[in-house]
């Protein structure tokens, strides 16, 4: 295992998305693409059905790359199963405060608790950050620490975290900056995000997150005035669930819509704290923003949930892997840690089993490889200040021009047409006209023609 990180760490590059020459930003308000004629399919479920179908508590198994599904496997369950995804509910809180942050709607996570919770008197609050809450370093030791199952699961009174915020706050808690694994604390979270905006997770998430992800009408259990629970209780299928992976991904897009800032994906997922947990097992020992990260340098980062629900990125191999698990039927004394274990065996296989398989894959040469069609591309960002690209695929040797329009139909820019190879191309545009002046902001259209091939597509430029 240790060795496996420390070779994904000589093959990483820092990766910076862009519309490069191969990674696509699809829209994940639509149904996935599935890609049939993968190249590494036959190898890829030879090792997911000897080391993945065999444990016995999976349900589902996918594999997005490049923005596709490459393999997907069901066991006793289907693509249509929704399923509570447990702790992965925490990325997704996450991903809905750093929204609100992003849209002046939440304070900074630097910012003092007491700006999120004003009719509480507790002097804890003049300490406390948001910070401390997404990073579960509050200094609150979950009460359910060592987990007794009995307590954790059927008492109603310490069902989670149903307790009240004034409960929350008045919890016993230690020095602040120590990661204690906290489900009542992450609670906090959920809370925070309600008294800032006046949305419950759920309201907020389908007025500005879920709609975008192709989620439609999730299931999203309420505890304390009927505010969604921050730690778990999100059913998902699995499919919808890896959008979030994909999201990140596509540092906060999808498609043509940023609906998450690059800021905010650096934040949640580099390390925050160190957790210094199971390094037997290498996945755990960081903490992001309700990430984890096996080291410290982001090159891999996940969302986790109990008994194995898992969402895994590797942005240096654009992939992301999703996981469903059945951890119902052992809820109880005796079957509580084999439920644990299945979480560790599962991500031990995904990082050392299957992800390795798009090493060589991932660092080929992109210009020996062929399109089947032409295609003109969304230009990535979009809208744009004050550079954007431009990307298309040539199915045969074309001659090739390009031409930037304003909405009057006035020529703008010329790509000098050339005669160019099959292959996956792209250009930048700087917004400068041909004259080499800066244009004005406004809707602009990109037209491609390239043999018989034409298409044309609006691009947004903002000052």
């Amino acid at each position: 295992m240790h060795m496996l990180m420390v070779n994904l760490k000589k093959i990483f590059l820092v990766f910076i998305f862009s519309h490069n020459l191969y990674s696509q930003v699809v829209d994940l308000s639509q149904d996935w693409n599935i890609n049939s004629e993968f190249a590494l399919s036959e190898q890829l479920e030879n090792v997911i059905a000897s080391e993945i179908a065999t444990l016995p508590n999976t349900k589902g198994f996918i594999v997005i790359h490049r923005g596709e599904i490459v393999s997907e496997n069901y066991y006793n369950s289907s693509e249509s199963s929704a399923i509570n995804v447990w702790s992965v509910t925490k990325s997704f809180i996450s991903t809905l405060v750093g929204q609100a942050v992003d849209m002046g709607m939440m304070h900074s996570p630097d910012s003092l608790a007491n700006h999120f919770f004003p009719n509480q008197s507790s002097s804890f609050l003049d300490t406390l950050t948001l910070h401390h809450l997404l990073t579960m370093s509050s200094g609150y030791v979950d009460q359910f620490v060592p987990y007794d199952p009995i307590t954790f699961f059927f008492d109603p009174g310490q069902w989670w975290v149903l307790n009240s915020t004034e409960t929350l706050l008045s919890m016993e808690h230690s020095e602040l900056g120590n990661f204690y694994y906290n489900n009542s604390a992450c609670h906090l979270n959920a809370h925070a995000l309600y008294y800032s905006t006046g949305m419950t997770p759920l309201e907020f998430g389908n007025q500005y997150l879920f709609p975008h992800l192709g989620i439609n009408n999730p299931i999203w259990d309420s505890g304390y005035l009927d505010i969604n629970d921050g730690s778990a209780m999100l059913y998902l299928t699995l499919r919808d669930m890896v959008k979030l992976g994909q999201l990140y991904l596509q540092n906060g897009y999808s498609g043509v819509n940023q609906i998450l800032s690059n800021n905010w994906i650096e934040l949640a997922t580099q390390s925050q704290v160190n957790t210094g947990e199971d390094e037997e097992y290498g996945e755990l020992n960081y903490y992001g923003y309700l990430w984890w990260l096996p080291d410290s340098e982001g090159s891999i980062y996940s969302a986790q949930g109990l008994g194995g629900q898992i969402i895994a990125v590797f942005p240096e191999y654009e992939l992301v892997i999703g996981a469903h698990s059945d951890i119902y039927g052992q809820v109880n004394p005796e079957g509580f840690e084999d439920i644990s274990q299945h979480s560790y065996t599962l991500n031990y296989k995904i990082i050392d089993e299957i992800a390795p398989l798009f090493a060589d894959y991932a660092s080929q040469d992109m210009t020996s490889l062929k399109p089947n069609l032409f295609d003109l591309k969304q230009n990535y960002p979009n809208p744009f200040n004050p550079i954007t690209t431009i990307s298309y695929d040539l199915f045969q040797d074309s001659f090739v021009n390009i031409v930037i329009y304003d909405m009057l139909g006035n020529v703008v820019k010329n790509f000098t047409g050339s005669n160019q190879s099959s292959g996956y191309s792209s250009i930048q545009w700087d917004a400068t006209d041909n004259q080499g002046k800066l244009v004005s902001a406004g809707v602009y259209l990109y037209k491609i023609q390239a043999g018989d091939f034409t298409d044309t597509k609006k691009m947004i430029l903002m000052k």
